[in-house]
């Protein structure tokens, strides 16, 4: 556990006054002065780091299949190649286009890509074209039933989406006649399960634990009724960032037969506030940041910065943004192009000040930007485009 000392559950501003974890690598005086602001940071060695911490967790690359939605910047997609990652998640034609690229140009064998959204119409069309275009990778998505398996192109492989009880998307795990019929109209192409439990971020880790594993032995008891049927699924994915360290305890998908267990954190690659919040424990930096400067200090204990909503994501006031080396500046609001912090103690920064903020949600964050500041360990290395952000529209 980091010497910080936060215990799960107590919010990120109490969190953040008691944080001694590494925080991001200072930048040079002289490059801030020539960067205009706001401006993402992205430091391909925290990345780097935070890849390395999970592949330690996960005994190396075979139990984890990123989602690539957090990386969304081509050099940063490289970094999980080159650790030997070879199976991918992702969420858009857009996302899976890039990262096809990135995994040709860096010669990376069996490379395996699922998008994981439920496609339909021209989306299905899109990833018939892509799977055309990269004819050395292996494409697949979801289904949730029969009649979707028909409409999914020849060639993609097929993975039913689990609901675990996030009732988002996918056919409820106790649904066992349903999955096996789907399985069974996937035929060879079916791949596995797909089984996201995103709302499992429970203040209190034993209990969060404790609700994932029940869960996920129902699951378990999934993927026996599809052995016994013959439908043995290849591969069972579950868990985001928020309940992963708990799904590589789980002793039942860690030993299915005939089948590998992997998990998809994303937001680990880069981290975030939230995550400081959900897993105290996980050995992780900040390596995407927020470059912004003092705009204006209204009244007498306000700062308002030039980073809004537009280059930071807020989804609340006290969950917008922590500012490095400035404990006492606490967020407390946000317009389209200013985030307006108070100052506890009345001390200021002066206006045009440069500062540094810790994205609250660093994956909507990253996806804001047209253009990111690469860094390695706080030296500028280079500009790149953000080339996953958004969607397509046409194609």
């Amino acid at each position: 556990m980091y010497p910080w000392g936060i215990s799960a559950g107590i919010g990120i501003d109490r969190a953040l006054a008691s944080m001694a974890a590494p925080l991001p690598a200072p930048l040079d005086p002289d490059l801030e002065g020539r960067i205009l602001t706001p401006a993402l940071l992205v430091d391909l060695g925290a990345a780097r780091r935070n890849i390395e911490a999970v592949l330690r967790l996960t005994a190396g690359p075979a139990r984890w299949r990123p989602h690539v939605k957090t990386a969304k910047i081509p050099e940063v997609l490289a970094l999980y190649a080159r650790a030997g990652i070879r199976r991918f998640k992702c969420a858009t034609t857009r996302e899976a286009d890039v990262l096809a690229g990135v995994l040709e140009a860096e010669s990376t064998p069996s490379a395996d890509i699922l998008l994981a959204h439920h496609l339909h119409g021209r989306g299905l069309d899109r990833l018939t074209e892509l799977a055309t275009d990269w004819t050395n990778i292996k494409f697949s998505t979801l289904a949730e039933s029969v009649e979707q398996v028909a409409e999914i192109p020849p060639g993609v492989g097929v993975f039913i989406d689990v609901d675990l009880g996030m009732a988002r998307t996918g056919i409820e795990v106790g649904a066992a006649d349903e999955i096996r019929a789907i399985a069974r109209a996937a035929g060879d192409r079916f791949r596995g399960l797909h089984a996201y439990d995103g709302h499992r971020h429970e203040a209190d880790l034993t209990e969060r634990a404790r609700l994932i594993h029940a869960s996920y032995d129902e699951l378990v008891s999934l993927a026996a009724i599809l052995r016994e049927a013959d439908l043995c699924p290849r591969e069972v994915i579950t868990a985001g960032t928020p309940a992963f360290p708990a799904a590589l305890k789980h002793i039942g998908l860690a030993t299915l037969p005939g089948s590998v267990h992997r998990v998809s954190p994303g937001t680990v690659v880069y981290h975030d506030l939230r995550s400081v919040e959900q897993l105290p424990d996980l050995e992780a930096e900040f390596a995407a940041t927020v470059l912004t400067r003092v705009a204006s200090l209204p009244g007498k204990d306000r700062v308002t910065c030039d980073a809004g909503s537009k280059a930071i994501e807020g989804t609340g006031a006290d969950r917008i943004a922590a500012v490095v080396g400035h404990a006492h500046l606490k967020a407390a609001g946000q317009s389209e192009e200013h985030t307006v912090f108070e100052a506890e103690d009345g001390q200021r920064p002066a206006r045009g000040a440069v500062l540094r903020l810790i994205p609250g949600h660093v994956c909507p964050t990253v996806n804001l930007a047209t253009h990111a500041l690469l860094l390695e360990d706080g030296q500028l290395i280079g500009r790149t485009e953000v080339a996953a952000r958004g969607h397509e529209a046409l194609a």
